[in-house]
């Protein structure tokens, strides 16, 4: 996975110190600040979830990093509960009545039973993790045998290695840095830094490898859906190869049998 270019070591609790003070300063205005959570872009999760109820089980679904429920809200209706599980209090607390539970909580440590969830979502969330070794470990724990994993909307470090000088143009042209560090004056560039711990992109074979090492039966895919009208139009929802495509798609299974008519 690429790092931040810093010039003293850093560890895990850096950056989830760092993750915490962004998102705990963003937090009554963080879905303008981001600006790309729109009506087509949660009526595609939506039915994305759907599939993996029909496939996993209706029963519990747990989203890790929830933000301010984007996932949740696209859920309501498909899983009988919810848990929404973020590291900022205060951007839960912003959130609204968006799920069943709402926890405070570390994704290295998820305070939540073995073989319990049906499904365990984490919508562009992987990007902010020091590693995700543990996060791996933790949903293979707490999947109920037959249960599955989807994370999406991660950026693929081969995408961002075959395109890196037009990707940094449109990033310039996007402003997403300069309006984190404008929206409060507790973000810095060193907090926006550590916080997109991999701006330049996740590793996906390590991430899918930590994923396999973990247990489950896992596979990787790449697209563009979602990040603009004019992406959607020239892309729609088709898988490319690897490097051709900047969003990671990643699902995992745990073996113990099918949910699909269970909860």
């Amino acid at each position: 996975m690429s790092v931040p270019t810093t010039t003293h070591c850093i560890d895990a609790a850096d950056v989830k110190r760092a993750n915490r003070r962004l998102y705990d300063a963003v937090a009554g205005d963080y879905e303008v600040v981001d600006g790309r959570r729109n009506p087509t872009l949660s009526a595609w999760l939506s039915s994305n979830l759907e599939r993996m109820a029909a496939s996993h089980g209706r029963g519990l679904l747990l989203d890790i990093g929830s933000g301010c429920g984007f996932v949740t809200r696209a859920a309501e209706g498909i899983f009988d509960r919810t848990v929404a599980l973020d590291l900022s209090p205060r951007l839960l607390a912003e959130s609204g009545p968006i799920a069943t539970h709402r926890i405070a909580a570390d994704a290295d440590v998820l305070p939540i039973a073995s073989d319990s969830v049906n499904v365990v979502t984490c919508f562009a969330v992987i990007h902010h993790l020091f590693d995700t070794a543990s996060l791996a470990r933790e949903v293979a724990r707490v999947l109920r045998p037959g249960g599955g994993f989807w994370s999406d909307h991660d950026m693929d470090a081969a995408f961002h290695d075959r395109f890196r000088w037009s990707l940094g143009l449109y990033r310039r042209l996007r402003g997403a840095r300069h309006r984190y560090t404008h929206a409060s004056s507790a973000i810095d560039a060193r907090t926006y830094e550590l916080a997109e711990f991999h701006e330049s992109g996740v590793r996906s074979d390590n991430v899918a490898r930590q994923f396999r090492e973990a247990g489950l039966s896992t596979t990787a895919a790449f697209h563009w859906f979602g990040l603009s009208t004019w992406a959607n139009r020239l892309f729609g929802r088709r898988e490319l190869g690897r490097g051709w495509a900047p969003l990671l798609r990643l699902q995992a299974t745990k073996s113990g049998g099918s949910l699909a008519e269970g909860n």
